[in-house]
């Protein structure tokens, strides 16, 4: 379980803004929440992507959104807290590794014409990289418009 956390720029393009550009930055922490049949695993990640957002379907305010892009992720960690007995484990050990992929995403945005404020709603979020890198989320977007 974890917390992820973004930051981003967005250029919409086209007479009804269904395509938008988005350079983003994400890190996060997740630690071994409900997990037992496990050694312990904290581990943080740092990701630099590109996403192409796509409005499927568009009424008003309310969209569809489909996303497609290309990550860099730096994943680092401690595996282990020097002890698992019952798999004859007794060590930690750190880990750091450099991954790079492709992600997607499905979900619902709502962006009012007249609001400095949309939302996103994605709850589908998968990036799939390099040596079997895989990370899945839900995903409660707030964008702050800077130009009207």
């Amino acid at each position: 379980m974890g917390l992820i956390y973004s930051i981003g720029w967005q250029k919409s393009f086209g007479k009804k803004n269904k395509l938008r550009v988005n350079p983003y930055m994400m890190t996060g922490g997740f630690w071994p929440f409900g997990i037992s049949d496990t050694r312990d695993q904290f581990y943080r990640i740092t990701t630099l992507g590109l996403n192409f957002h796509y409005d499927l379907i568009k009424y008003k305010a309310l969209s569809l959104v489909t996303t497609v892009g290309a990550f860099g992720n730096y994943s680092r960690g401690l595996l282990g807290t020097g002890g698992w007995p019952e798999a004859n484990h007794n060590q930690s050990e750190y880990f750091h590794s450099i991954y790079f992929g492709n992600n997607m995403s499905l979900g619902l945005g709502i962006n009012p014409g007249k609001s400095r404020f949309a939302l996103e709603l994605r709850p589908i979020n998968i990036h799939l990289g390099t040596n079997h890198f895989i990370l899945g989320y839900l995903m409660l977007g707030v964008n702050i418009k800077l130009t009207k």
